[in-house]
């Protein structure tokens, strides 16, 4: 069985329970943290196949003043993924895999440059900040521009978010594979050099 298979099955087999305890615990770390100190552009998701919850966050983030923005896989010519305000009063319709995302005109999306923080969805990740996805590459090409960045500060940091048991011991990048700069899951926080 490969990593990304068991790493699904593992976060599938979480009861419901489980789950929201996770996603509040991992929540409030989050907004605890030196990285949501002020108001800032966020990227989140919405969590689909087990993936840690978001909703709780999304709401605390709202009620904290930060701006939340959703991937879109529609968007101006050239882009592999760009990034759509989200707030209480969008309009959500299907994409071609059927996740939700915001109605706005293309040019209106946000490019990954213009976020402060990126919350990204993985199956697995190990301590050195790998992360293997759901297989569609549309993290690791939008945030292609991060590889030369010598200065880890620069925008966005990339933060996964994951539950504990999608840990496993090492996973080999690939060449294009983007690695995370923090990570967090309902037990702590992690930062990457």
């Amino acid at each position: 069985m490969n990593l990304r298979k068991a790493c699904r099955e593992k976060r599938n087999q979480l009861s419901l329970e489980q789950q929201f305890n996770h996603a509040k615990n991992a929540s409030h770390l989050l907004l605890r943290s030196n990285w949501l100190q002020r108001p800032k552009r966020i990227a989140v998701y919405f969590s689909q196949d087990g993936e840690l919850n978001t909703e709780h966050l999304i709401q605390a983030l709202w009620q904290r003043n930060h701006q939340v923005f959703l991937p879109v896989l529609k968007t101006l010519r050239g882009r592999h993924m760009a990034f759509a305000e989200y707030t209480p009063q969008s309009e959500l319709a299907p994409n071609q895999f059927g996740i939700l995302e915001p109605q706005i005109q293309n040019q209106y999306h946000l490019t990954g440059q213009q976020l402060d923080l990126v919350l990204m969805p993985l199956t697995c990740f190990d301590l050195k900040g790998n992360r293997i996805g759901m297989g569609g590459g549309f993290y690791d090409r939008t945030f292609q521009f991060k590889r030369g960045q010598s200065d880890r500060h620069n925008r966005p940091k990339l933060i996964g978010w994951a539950h504990a048991c999608q840990q496993v011991e090492q996973i080999l990048p690939e060449a294009w594979d983007i690695p995370l700069e923090g990570l967090v899951t309902e037990e702590r926080i992690y930062t990457f050099k």
